[in-house]
């Protein structure tokens, strides 16, 4: 979402740090909803997961909707493209908690966080992006950060690291079409297509896998789907507050949280190559939005 909705936020200095602190708020919520996942992943199956999950944060979602003038307001202007942007969110979340189930949170993020790059690959065909030498080198910097990080020949690569590639692509597939219709879409529309998109993609599957849950589970679900529905609030607050181009680069402090609740919660080791190839792939991320940034200044120049 944070990389759709820059629409030229004017806002004085304290603005500003109030969306920071919506941001970060938002990336600690989300951070604490996926370490929840991969709690109950030990013990009940991703499709009975993800739709609990989804359902509990609708109830917060609508509460944010009809405090904003109800699903009435809500105007969408390009259904079948909202709703397949609801579907890949779907699959790409069905891909990225098989992830956490098998890997650890940091190494899950780490893959994550190279979702820019692939944006920007995926951009030259699809949107016809031009992409010169500084952002060609930053790809290249951030593919042998990830090199660093998955180590091939030294690491056993498994089930776990291809589901998180595939919902980096899935992801990285989103990000390019909400490019094509953030601008026209309300954020609510946004958020309530991939609550549907997350319910519609493992509910057939649900009757076959579900158990019964007990009440300290319950809470974790609860608790879980909590999380993301007030994240999801956040960040909208963040994005009426900040642009965007401040607001996303905040999505990294989630590796901080990773390496901390997978220490806490899992006993994961923090892993030095983990750790330095993810600072890399962060660092050529951060620099192909800020490459995307100045062409964007520069277009803008040029048409005015």
């Amino acid at each position: 979402m944070a990389t759709t909705m820059d629409k030229g936020v004017t806002a004085d200095g304290g603005s500003v740090v109030t969306g920071i602190g919506f941001a970060l708020l938002a990336n600690l919520l989300f951070a604490t909803s996926d370490a929840i996942v991969k709690l109950l992943t030990e013990r009940y199956s991703i499709f009975q997961i993800i739709p609990t999950q989804a359902a509990v944060a609708f109830i917060v979602i609508a509460v944010m909707v009809m405090r904003d003038g109800g699903f009435r307001m809500l105007r969408v202007g390009s259904p079948m493209l909202v709703a397949l942007r609801g579907l890949l969110a779907g699959i790409g979340t069905i891909f990225g908690f098989f992830a956490f189930a098998h890997l650890p949170l940091a190494d899950v993020y780490a893959i994550a966080f190279c979702t820019p790059i692939v944006v920007t690959l995926m951009s030259i065909p699809i949107l016809g992006e031009v992409v010169r030498a500084h952002r060609w080198a930053a790809i290249i910097v951030g593919f042998i950060g990830i090199l660093v990080m998955i180590r091939p020949g030294f690491e056993t690569l498994g089930w776990g690291h291809l589901t998180a590639f595939l919902s980096v692509f899935t992801g990285a597939s989103v990000v390019v079409l909400v490019r094509t219709i953030g601008q026209r879409e309300q954020p609510p529309v946004m958020v309530t297509a991939v609550i549907f998109g997350l319910i519609l993609t493992t509910i057939p599957v649900l009757p076959f896998v579900i158990k019964p849950v007990p009440l300290d589970d319950l809470l974790l679900f609860l608790l879980c789907g909590l999380a993301m529905g007030v994240a999801q609030f956040c960040v909208i607050a963040g994005l009426r507050r900040a642009p965007a181009s401040v607001v996303a680069p905040m999505q990294y402090t989630m590796m901080a949280w990773a390496l901390a609740y997978g220490a806490v919660l899992f006993g994961d080791p923090i892993e030095t190559p983990v750790v330095f190839g993810g600072i890399v792939v962060v660092g050529s991320s951060l620099y192909i939005m800020h490459r995307e940034r100045v062409r964007g200044r520069t277009l803008r120049a040029h048409i005015k």
